[in-house]
């Protein structure tokens, strides 16, 4: 009896997946006059793999999932909060929102082409096609696809997470660019 509480049958749990942040950084105030124009920002779009708790790994035509590692959040709303952040930090529009939560003058629609590591490269590449529609009557204003890419230092969790964020933050930059330019 003394002995049974001490050998289990069950192995030992896995460690617990490391979580890692997707946000915004500080984005500096972009050039040129403010639009008075209040932009509306839809959820990205795209396939469920790319857009949601987990990291990929792309190696040629197979996409892996890091072991061990998680977003604090789905990709999805992580991307959308990273772009409103940015874009309102840019302060080119009047105003920023969630598409919904205001009345808006333009929606920006955007579907995640890419959100991965990519093995022959060693390279995190974030690619968005991008659309404005100017609102109530949805014309489409302009189209863009936007890229973004940080290199990965080495092959673990830690740095393809950053290496993801840096280039989602550098594709939200750009996606603001393109927006406020149009």
């Amino acid at each position: 009896l003394l002995l049974g509480g001490c050998i289990t049958l069950l192995p030992p749990p896995p460690p617990p997946p490391a979580i890692f942040v997707l946000e915004g950084e500080s984005a500096a105030s972009q050039q040129g006059a403010t639009v008075n124009a209040v932009l509306g920002v839809a959820a990205p779009t795209g396939e469920r793999t790319l857009l949601g708790s987990d990291l990929i790994w792309r190696s040629g035509d197979n996409l892996q999932v890091l072991g061990q590692a998680q977003w604090s959040a789905r990709a999805e709303a992580a991307l959308q909060s990273m772009l409103i952040e940015t874009l309102t930090q840019q302060d080119r529009f009047r105003a920023v929102v969630r598409t919904g939560e205001a009345h808006g003058d333009y929606e920006l629609r955007w579907e995640v082409l890419d959100f991965e590591v990519r093995e022959e490269d060693m390279t995190a590449h974030f690619r968005a096609d991008v659309m404005l529609v100017a609102l109530p009557d949805r014309t489409v204003v302009d189209q863009q696809v936007v890229n973004g890419e940080w290199p990965v230092g080495q092959r673990t969790a830690t740095a393809a997470a950053q290496a993801l964020a840096r280039a989602a933050r550098q594709g939200s930059a750009r996606i603001g660019e393109f927006a406020a330019g149009s």
